[in-house]
């Protein structure tokens, strides 16, 4: 029996160092990310660091905000189930209250996306705090440190993916372009007094 548990642990010792185990880092990002402890910090943990995009005192509800006025379309909101172009698109839990969760995106037809966390006003700032996320990550965690506020809602803004045009089109206009240069070309030269 020795001589068995020798050979299991000689090959589990061999397949730990041909097939290691790769643990995704997990990188914490803080918003505002200030060194002072008087202020509210948002926190967001994905695979990939995230970016702090804005933060600031005030409501942000995904209507007109500080974030669409970037250009992004609120595709969901973690309290209702109306708001957006995309709602369901956000599973959040919890979608209100507590000081720290997960978050997991699911929005077909759009990228490039900013989640922000909205917390009470009137005690610690700022009550906002919106994340660029980086490209692929849609799960992480989340968090509302300093305070004692909870989280009122999140909301998710996204960027409409481009459609690709066909590759007809494509070659079609290449075509076009290159059939125009020629004929420039042709004219030009037709113009152009000859050397004797």
């Amino acid at each position: 029996m020795p001589n068995f548990s020798l050979r299991v642990l000689s090959t589990l010792t061999v397949c730990a160092l041909l097939f290691p185990l790769h643990v995704a880092d997990a990188a914490s990002v803080n918003c505002p990310g200030t060194a002072v402890t008087t202020d509210r910090e948002f926190q967001l943990t994905t695979s990939v660091a995230a970016v702090c995009l804005a933060s600031a005192a005030g409501n942000l509800n995904g209507n007109s905000d500080a974030i669409n006025a970037l250009g992004y379309v609120t595709l969901d909101k973690s309290d209702d189930a109306t708001t957006g172009a995309l709602p369901g698109a956000l599973t959040f839990t919890p979608p209100t209250s507590g000081l720290s969760g997960t978050f997991l995106i699911t929005a077909p037809g759009y990228s490039s996306f900013v989640l922000a966390l909205k917390s009470g006003e009137g005690q610690l700032n700022p009550d906002w705090a919106a994340f660029l996320l980086p490209a692929g990550i849609l799960s992480g965690a989340w968090a509302i440190l300093n305070g004692n506020q909870q989280l009122s809602h999140a909301n998710l803004y996204g960027l409409p993916t481009p459609t690709p045009l066909p590759g007809a089109l494509v070659l079609m206009g290449t075509a076009l372009a290159g059939s125009y240069g020629i004929g420039r070309w042709r004219r030009r030269n037709a113009r152009s007094p000859t050397a004797v």
